[in-house]
């Protein structure tokens, strides 16, 4: 009775205020940037004779002739007599063209005509795992043997370290790095607010009904859900020396610099780790978690000095051009770039390019606008990459939105060319949030003109995607089925079905059999006929490509 007559005094103002400040700590604690996860991961293999054996069919093992797959039939994993290979100090091969699709008679991947063609090197080689997960996990470095240029690994500290060349015409912030804390996933300070507002509304609704003992009891909830997410907070203060800038979603000025990323020795491809609430993770932790330590911003002459000095001193010559979509923060973008050039691996330069987008759900309207305002600075970014970084090959990535001002780029790009030798070698085109109709028409033939190979990722499955063409009318060009987008010269590969996530839009980076695809046309250069996880599918007079999935693959 005591505590209830207590209880009544701090009714109203006073309960209502304590609320307001547990939710004014939650606010000032939430990280701005979200984690991302999925569950899928594989590792290096070092036993090809196993993993052979994993992926032979029943026939295969009963020493029965296989059936030759018709092209339309569901998808069979054809696997090549052996995976592509590379020379860790072999020069950039060659950049040529990539085949014109034709019609049917396209080899199938696997095929003896597909893998005749397959130049490789005795030296090293990539195996992708089919092995249980507990078996990949005792070797949890193995995978970062193989790191991009400028990296260095900590074996006694436990991660690595990745250099991540970067151009932003984000704002600088006024904050330091140094002071911009981790505490957890923003989306559990997010439900510790919900939780503490619901409360709050529902004590003041108590109080207007004259329940003065509910509303003292939902105020003080409320309170204690703001103390509880205040210490969540000051817990989860990460103990990491870093140094740099920062920036927002706000428009600012072209910048370049030095970005450096630690990553675990327990890394598990396709991930990019991050602290979680569902593991009561309340700080980053370098062992455990892909950590942005640095982000040093530089003067442009400075910038191409030791962009070019570290094209020179790389194992490959080649640039990896990263440009991210709708709701992606800088941080984020950085973590990405790291994560997709070791999980390949690729062994050039990885460099991101960080446009202002919101990172937020609700800012799709703010990043379509700031995806067409970037247009003139990526274009100049991405020409001094081709003419001053030294680089014998540069490979472009966009994902979603981030199509929009690479592709605008481009077209302006080609037009603009004289020469008839192509400027990058492969541009690849991941769940592009682009026109359909407007890809087909205007921007294709463009792209053709600047690139040695076009690669179109599109998938059925893709949520982000769907709703876009709901909100524009009209559907995506990263958009398969019935309005699969197949052009001449340009090679579409339909990856529906490999990305179980509730949006199915990240499959780019995620994915076991995405990063392979991606790593044997991006490292090894080969056309789809020979690519070891594509199955040819018709699309009227013309070739499109399927992904299949591999068998048993590592699964977390």
């Amino acid at each position: 009775m005591l505590l209830t007559h207590n209880l009544r005094k701090t009714t109203g103002p006073r309960a209502f205020a304590f609320a307001l400040l547990g939710l004014f700590a939650i606010a000032s604690g939430c990280s701005e940037r979200a984690a991302e996860e999925t569950p899928l991961r594989y590792e290096n293999y070092e036993n090809p004779e196993a993993d052979a054996a994993a992926m032979r069919s029943p026939a295969d093992s009963q020493g029965l002739p296989a059936p030759s797959p018709d092209p339309l039939d569901p998808p069979q994993i054809a696997r090549a007599e052996s995976l592509p290979k590379f020379a860790s100090s072999a020069k950039a091969p060659t950049m040529t063209k990539a085949p014109q699709p034709q019609a049917m008679s396209v080899p199938k991947a696997g095929s003896a005509a597909a893998s005749s063609d397959v130049v490789t090197s005795q030296e090293q080689r990539i195996e992708y795992s089919t092995a249980p997960a507990e078996q990949v996990a005792a070797e949890p470095s193995a995978h970062l043997q193989r790191l991009p240029a400028g990296a260095e690994h900590d074996a006694e500290a436990g991660f690595a370290t990745v250099e991540v060349f970067y151009a932003t015409d984000r704002k600088r912030t006024d904050v330091p790095l140094s002071s911009y804390q981790i505490s957890g996933q923003k989306t559990a300070f997010m439900m510790f607010a919900a939780v503490a507002i619901g409360l709050a509304l529902l004590g003041l609704y108590q109080l207007v009904r004259g329940r003065g003992r509910m509303a003292a009891v939902s105020m003080v909830a409320s309170c204690l859900v703001g103390v509880l997410a205040s210490g969540w907070i000051a817990l989860g203060q990460a103990n990491i020396e870093k140094q740099g800038v920062t920036y927002s979603g706000d428009r600012g000025t072209l910048v370049r610099g030095i970005c450096e990323v630690t990553v675990p020795d327990t890394h598990q491809r396709g991930l990019v780790e991050r602290p979680s609430l569902l593991r009561f993770e309340l700080r980053e932790d370098q062992t455990k978690h892909m950590v942005l330590t640095s982000a040093t911003e530089l003067a442009a002459d400075d910038f191409r000095q030791r962009l070019s000095d570290r094209v020179a001193s790389a194992p490959e010559s080649d640039l990896l051009v990263f440009i991210h979509g709708y709701n992606v923060d800088f941080e984020s973008a950085v973590q990405r770039t790291a994560q997709i050039a070791v999980d390949l691996p690729f062994e050039g330069v990885p460099v991101c390019y960080s446009w202002p987008s919101q990172a937020s759900l609700v800012g799709y309207t703010i990043d379509e606008n700031n995806s067409e305002w970037t247009i003139a600075h990526l274009k100049e970014f991405l020409l001094e990459l081709v003419h001053e970084s030294g680089a014998k090959s540069v490979n472009v990535v966009a994902h979603s939105m981030g199509n929009r001002p690479m592709t605008a780029v481009m077209q302006q790009i080609g037009w603009e060319m004289a020469q008839a030798t192509a400027l990058f070698d492969r541009i690849v085109l991941a769940a592009p949030d682009v026109d359909a109709d407007r890809f087909r028409r205007d921007l294709a033939p463009s792209l053709l003109k600047v690139a040695n190979q076009v690669t179109l990722y599109a998938s059925s499955d893709d949520q982000a995607l769907i709703a876009s063409k709901k909100v524009h009318g009209h559907p995506r060009a990263g958009e398969s089925g019935d309005q699969i987008v197949v052009v001449p010269g340009i090679e579409t590969i339909d990856v529906s079905g490999i990305d179980l996530s509730l949006l199915g839009h990240s499959y780019y980076g995620d994915n076991e059999t995405m990063l392979r695809d991606l790593y044997e046309l991006v490292r090894q250069r080969l056309p789809a006929p020979q690519r070891a996880m594509l199955i040819a599918r018709q699309a009227g007079e013309l070739v499109y490509w399927q992904l299949a999935q591999q068998q048993g693959a590592a699964v977390r």
